[in-house]
């Protein structure tokens, strides 16, 4: 059997293309596409910021890298070249082009296919994780798809906690895309859901406050 090596994938500096079907006003150009990107997600895209890119993850609409602080073994992310800020900013109304169900399908895709190239043990025996976080949850304001594995090699906290699916702050990618073909009607009535638990969150982070020296500020900005 082949040996295959995990290898971590070099920082670069990269220009990405937008989708093809993005046609710049006269005038312009295709670094007009990523202007209204504000996170670092943007920069990295546009070839302002480094990242650690898996070859062959890009594709017209998607780009995959390594997670700057993984919590397993294997941690890529999987985003979109559109700005989609969240999982609350999907939409079922979208033009056929812009799908976005068929979008969260094609970063399964993808992150499956990064699982089968560098874990094809965990991919075989289902043991990873594919998830979004759902806002104020999520480090970046940029829609990405955790794929992480062996999930049976992660942390208790980061497996059973942070990156469990079904919890208030985090989706798995399949429920997202049951949401969409669904018409959003469940996930919005999560999201009231996320609000509550948030205002319950903040009063047990500001009644142990003198224990972690955290406010609710600190809260919503931790990164991974």
């Amino acid at each position: 059997m082949k040996n295959i090596v995990n290898l971590v994938p070099p920082a670069t500096c990269v220009y990405h293309k937008p989708p093809p079907y993005y046609h710049p006003l006269a005038g312009g150009d295709e670094e007009d596409y990523y202007s209204t990107n504000p996170t670092i997600f943007g920069r990295i895209l546009i070839g302002e910021a480094p990242s650690r890119n898996y070859a062959y993850a890009e594709s017209l609409d998607l780009l995959a890298f390594r997670d700057r602080t993984p919590k397993a073994e294997f941690h890529a992310l999987v985003i979109p070249k559109r700005y989609i800020p969240n999982v609350y900013s999907l939409s079922t109304t979208a033009e056929d082009v812009d799908d976005d169900a068929n979008l969260v399908r094609e970063m399964r895709v993808m992150g499956l296919g990064l699982l089968q190239e560098h874990q094809p043990t965990a991919f075989a025996k289902e043991d990873y994780i594919l998830c979004f976080h759902i806002p104020p949850f999520n480090c970046v304001n940029h829609l990405h798809l955790h794929v992480l594995a062996p999930a049976s090699k992660m942390t208790w906290f980061h497996r059973h906690g942070k990156y469990k699916c079904g919890m208030r702050w985090c989706i798995s990618d399949l429920d997202v895309i049951d949401c969409l073909d669904r018409g959003w009607c469940q996930c919005h009535a999560r999201r009231y859901s996320v609000n509550t638990f948030l205002m319950k969150k903040c009063t047990l982070l500001i009644t142990f406050n003198h224990l972690t020296h955290k406010t609710c500020s600190d809260f919503s900005s931790v990164r991974p």
